[in-house]
């Protein structure tokens, strides 16, 4: 891309930032006096650990903002495996939202957001561990290609590459960091990403640093380390980076990580791993200006004027000289930052020019054969010449490559601060492919993402599904300007929006439960529902749904069809036989598609922009021989379960309790009542309720505690249980370590289904959370169990008579293992809630 100067063609793309659920981003003129200043710096920073909400806020905005470095930080994760305290999604879905979260941050502190194919599947306390399920070679090759495409001067890990980094994530995360550093100027390692498209280069950082910490108990600080005070005060901003750092960190809402705001002095402690150790800065021995460049010292001179003769009342006055300096950078042999610099100048040009453009439709996705109305509006607010010469729509394709949609001829001069508006009606090609986040694309083998276009690795999210380009000439010169197409809406409320757009095949499925237990032989009854997203269309449901070997499936309905678009329709299916496998729903139709239907899955939270995503179309089947005694449940809903529909499928009566059902009086109907998890971390009144509860208890009831957690964040300050103990941070992190029964004769293990250790087999991501520990001596604990080279635990499940009921504490994982449908958790939880009542 050139510019029409001296005889060389200069064409100028701005590239607008993607996924806010609010109005595009513009600045003022202090934001471009702040930015025409980075312009002078060449010097980048790139931070690594293992999920978010690892990172340092303070000292990325640090970075970012006063020393205006280009800073990223690589989130090894998107935190899959964390607990959710905002709803009950886990997951893929959890990790959904994690990244918006981070995403958020970013925005707030400015660095860049990174993630590596790495799956978080959980705690795990060693490194070999992690390395067991993420595959230690390709997640190494995804941090070396970040290093190879960020080109990072200094290398910034969070945590030690040893037991004192407290998840074997974490230590895992500098274990790789420190090899990376060494492997990207290896030209032997990993060489594939040295040719093809998208090739990188080897890259040598001058050094790797261990930014050292003092939290949780943990001090690694030590005076002889190197530091730096990042808690200064910018005036220009108007906060301190430990303000700015709070306000970052608090995005991390479902890990309830918000935080009073921060400030003064603030020292951050590093120690050298790797490369020349610095004495003074960080970036000692780097030249972090235009004299890295050749031919940078009159550039230097160039951006120094612009910023000395800058109008904070007038920024369209430096778009002239800007767009002088963008000619010059341009014409300097290519390099890493001449393009990144021109990516700011061109930034700074349109910021300069007040040129206000945006793409939205009123519709709130599109779908594949069906049209869009797309509206352009533009306006000229700051009195630049700008005339528009076309407008483009584009689609995001196959293989991420645009695919031209619409080319509009549009030849106009913007008057001075008026609306133009523009709207086009737009197709959608049949083979466009439907919308979902590149990293689930391909599924997901055990540990890690697929993902086969390499250039996809590291990006924080998928690129827009819909771009218009907007070919203009600002003060004479040529430019294209892309801006993604929103969903945009004004909800009474919250006022104007702009959310993702996303394209929608013609008719998705719903099921009523992903996972359903076939008990005892007895044949299965849900409903599946079908939603269309264009009118005109029907669906052979008979022809279309399949059921698992060894199983029939009946319909109520075998042909469906859609009047108009957004009409929901559903069956009732039935399901008899004896098998395990899958209900699934094929194409439209009954006609074969190797991808079949799918499920679209919408998380919506205020603090993040909508998410869509699609899974297939299926309904698990897993068959359990279970008895169950008793025949009402009293469910207290904590941080976000499913539990409660686990319960359901086994036969219960569930019935939801708020703060108001906790009375000894309302209490009593039930045969058992079961908190969910962190009931007690999220709803204070709890305590006030433990007289009601231990009173059902003492009159008979049966009261199930799931686990809390007791830290910073949430503790746990008085009884919870008839008898006392307290909650601790133990874990057992592998699923698969073998469980001892203590009790064999305990009426849990026996009544109403015989338990053996058969039952722990096939559990997912852990076994126990948050154990109980200085255990009253009138709790029984009938299991023993612990992840390899630790001291044995009984705290998983502790049982304690009370009267003539019972109190149960347990952090083993009901709450990962009832939804994914292991028949042994089913089995052991019918014997929890069928303790009998004592004489």
């Amino acid at each position: 891309m050139n510019r029409i100067m001296g005889g060389f063609l200069f064409v100028f793309v701005i590239l607008f930032c993607e996924g806010e659920a609010q109005t595009p981003a513009t600045y003022n003129a202090t934001d471009i006096f702040l930015r025409m200043q980075k312009l002078k710096v060449l010097g980048s920073v790139l931070y690594i650990a293992a999920h978010p909400d690892d990172e340092n806020t303070r000292l990325l905005a640090y970075l970012s903002k006063e020393k205006m470095y280009r800073t990223g930080y690589l989130s090894l994760t998107r935190g899959d495996g964390g607990q959710n305290l905002i709803g009950n999604e886990q997951g893929v879905e959890l990790g959904l939202i994690r990244t918006q979260e981070l995403l958020s941050a970013r925005r707030i502190d400015g660095a860049e957001q990174m993630f590596s194919r790495a799956y978080d599947f959980g705690y795990s306390k060693k490194a070999e561990e992690t390395f067991r399920f993420w595959n230690k070679e390709k997640i190494l090759s995804d941090v070396v290609w970040m290093i190879r495409k960020f080109k990072p001067d200094v290398i910034i890990t969070r945590f030690p590459g040893d037991e004192r980094a407290g998840h074997g994530h974490h230590t895992a995360s500098a274990i790789l960091a420190n090899e990376a550093f060494a492997a990207a100027a290896d030209a032997n390692r990993f060489a594939e990403q040295l040719s093809g498209d998208g090739r990188v280069e080897v890259w040598q950082a001058k050094r790797i640093l261990w930014n050292t910490f003092n939290f949780g108990g943990n001090n690694t600080t030590a005076t002889d380390q190197f530091k730096t005070d990042v808690g200064i005060y910018n005036a220009m901003i108007g906060k301190g980076y430990g303000e700015i750092a709070s306000e970052s960190r608090s995005q991390h809402k479902s890990q309830g990580f918000g935080v009073p705001m921060q400030r003064g002095t603030s020292i951050e402690y590093f120690t050298t791993t790797g490369g020349k150790a610095p004495t003074t800065d960080l970036m000692d021995d780097v030249a972090t200006n235009w004299n890295r460049v050749e031919g940078g010292n009159e550039i230097e001179a160039i951006i120094s004027g612009i910023i000395q003769q800058y109008s904070f009342e007038h920024p369209e006055l430096s778009v002239n000289a800007l767009l002088g300096l963008y000619a010059k950078v341009n014409s300097m042999p290519a390099s890493y930052w001449q393009q990144k610099k021109l990516q700011e100048i061109q930034q700074l040009i349109e910021a300069c020019t007040g040129l206000f453009a945006e793409a939205y439709t009123s519709s709130d996705y599109a779908v594949e054969g069906d049209s869009l109305k797309v509206n352009l509006s533009i306006n000229n607010r700051n009195k630049a010449t700008i005339a528009i010469e076309k407008i483009e729509a584009w689609v995001l394709g196959d293989n991420n490559l645009y695919r031209l949609l619409m080319d509009s001829a549009f030849s106009k001069t913007l008057p001075y601060n008026e609306n133009v508006n523009i709207g086009k009606a737009l197709y959608i090609p049949t083979n466009v492919p439907v919308y979902q986040p590149y990293w689930l694309q391909e599924g997901m083998p055990e540990g890690s993402f697929k993902i086969s276009n390499q250039l996809l690795i590291g990006k924080a999210e998928s690129d827009p599904s819909f771009v218009a380009k907007i070919y203009v000439r600002i003060n004479g010169e040529k430019f294209v300007i892309s801006r993604t197409i929103f969903h945009k809406y004004t909800d009474p409320v919250k006022g104007e929006l702009n959310q993702p757009l996303s394209i929608l095949p013609a008719i998705v499925a719903d099921v009523d439960m992903g996972n359903r237990m076939m008990m005892n032989g007895k044949p299965v009854s849900g409903t599946i529902s079908f939603t269309s997203h264009k009118a005109g269309v029907s669906i052979n449901v008979k022809e279309c749904i399949k059921a698992p070997v060894g199983c029939t499936v009946q319909v109520d309905s075998s042909m469906l069809y859609f009047a108009k678009a957004n009409e929901n329709k559903s069956v009732k299916y039935t399901l008899a036989g004896n098998g395990n496998g899958s209900i699934t729903l094929g194409g439209i139709n009954g006609k074969d598609d190797k991808e079949g239907m799918k499920i679209l899955h919408k998380i919506r939270y205020d603090h993040i922009p909508e998410i869509n995503y699609f899974s297939d179309a299926r309904v698990n089947i897993h068959t359990v021989s279970i008895k169950v005694v008793g025949s009402k449940i009293g469910y207290i809903a904590g941080a976000g379960d499913k539990v409660a529909d686990a319960l359901a499928q086994m036969g219960y009566k569930v019935t939801l309790i708020d703060e108001a059902g906790i009375t000894a009086e309302k209490l009593k109907q039930y045969d058992a009542v079961i908190t969910g998890i962190r009931a007690y971390n999220v709803h204070d009144y709890m305590y006030s309720k433990y007289n009601d509860l231990m009173d059902y208890v003492k009159n008979g009831g049966n009261l199930i505690v799931q686990y809390n957690t007791n830290n910073q964040l949430a503790g746990i300050n008085q009884y919870i249980g008839p008898y006392p103990f307290t909650i601790s941070r133990t874990r057992v992190s592998d699923e698969t370590v073998p469980v001892n029964i203590n009790l064999p004769n305990h009426v849990v293990m026996n009544v109403p289904n015989s338990i053996s250790t058969n039952d722990f087999e096939g559990w997912i991501q852990e076994r126990s959370i948050y154990q109980a520990e200085q255990v009253d001596s009138n709790y029984a604990a009938p299991f023993t169990m612990n992840d390899v080279g630790e001291k044995p635990s009984s705290g998983s499940m502790i049982i304690g008579k009370y009267g003539k009921g019972n109190f149960v504490y347990t952090g083993l994982v009901f709450f990962r293992q009832l939804p994914a449908g292991i028949p042994g958790a089913y089995r052991l939880m019918a014997n929890v809630i069928a303790l009998p009542k004592n004489k």
